[in-house]
């Protein structure tokens, strides 16, 4: 049997986020879930773009068993139609977080260490989740290339930062070299962006925890924020206007660069401020990209599957902080 998913409201009206229907075809498939899930879910399900591991697809599509079939209700001025806050599928990306801030007083080569763990769980819960993709990514140049970002930002800063980049960039490109099933432009695109991602997520929160702990403290102060600001306006911005989740993210961004420009001796309010925008850039960026390579749909206000999906915001937000507050340093 075909694998449905579910997003958003229609997630809401089914009551699960995932179903297996025996199904022929595509518009097959749509009419049993209509009748299995009533009214309400066939309403929104009849403006939501359906796609088939990971590309667009019409009702006369046949689809088999091994098939998933991905039903994406189109998003309003940015709102998430979820009305509440699940940490269930978002335990993980959590503790990740608060494993960081744990060793932030540590010595800086335990923060490197815990930094490189924590990127190479989030690139292989990212492979993982983009195996519903046609061209899913290779895993093993961004493992690397993130490996290479934090030991070299360890050992001699942003030279070492900028090199390890540079050899994340070669090694992504020259593996289709070796890796005859992994030719396809798509794929080495696809692998070469996660490579750059990940290096710089790993090497940017390295270059932060050499900062000082403080600025790691700010970090995760702003993130946090900036991820509460978009749910708070993804459920309950419906009520006020102009107000979506990337707005949420935003205030909350700014709201806690102000308070750790106020709080914290070693930063200032300017500083605070432009590292909560930067922040901010990358939550809206790091959701959009996490959508994009897990379900092959652009979506920067629904949460992707995966269990690391919250994390896909942070991961892209540390280099942006960083280079923010190095702006003041």
């Amino acid at each position: 049997m075909a694998t449905l998913r579910l997003f958003a409201n229609l997630r809401e009206s089914a009551g699960t986020d995932r179903v297996e229907i025996d199904a022929a075809t595509v518009g097959d498939l749509l009419a049993q879930a209509d009748l299995k899930f009533g009214d309400a879910f066939a309403s929104g399900a009849s403006s939501a773009g359906v796609w088939v591991n990971g590309e667009p697809a019409e009702s006369s599509v046949a689809i088999s068993a091994t098939d998933e079939v991905a039903l994406i209700p189109p998003v309003s001025g940015g709102a998430v139609a979820s009305t509440r806050l699940d940490f269930g599928p978002n335990v993980q990306s959590v503790a990740l977080i608060v494993a960081l801030l744990a060793v932030t007083w540590a010595r800086p080569t335990w923060f490197a260490f815990v930094t490189v763990g924590a990127i190479l769980a989030w690139v292989w819960d990212l492979a993982e989740s983009s195996k519903r993709v046609r061209e899913p990514f290779v895993v093993y140049p961004p493992l690397i290339g993130a490996t290479a970002c934090a030991v070299g930002a360890f050992a001699w800063g942003f030279a070492g930062f900028a090199g390890g980049i540079a050899l994340a960039v070669v090694v992504a490109a020259a593996w289709p070299i070796f890796d005859r099933s992994h030719r396809d432009f798509r794929t080495t695109a696809a692998t070469t962006l996660v490579t750059l991602t990940a290096g710089a997520a790993a090497g940017g929160l390295v270059l932060i925890r050499l900062t000082g702990s403080h600025a790691v403290v700010a970090f995760v102060l702003v993130t946090v924020f900036a991820l509460l600001g978009a749910w708070i306006a993804g459920a309950y911005g419906e009520a006020i206007q102009s107000v979506d989740a990337n707005v949420g993210a935003l205030l909350g961004a700014l709201l806690a660069g102000l308070i750790s420009g106020m709080a914290i001796p070693e930063l200032d309010v300017a500083a605070g401020l432009l590292g909560g925008v930067a922040a901010a850039a990358g939550v809206i960026a790091g959701r959009t990209l996490g959508s994009m390579l897990r379900t092959g749909a652009v979506s920067h206000t629904e949460d992707p599957p995966g269990v690391l999906a919250m994390f896909d915001g942070a991961a892209v937000a540390a280099p942006l902080f960083w280079m923010a507050i190095w702006t003041f340093s």
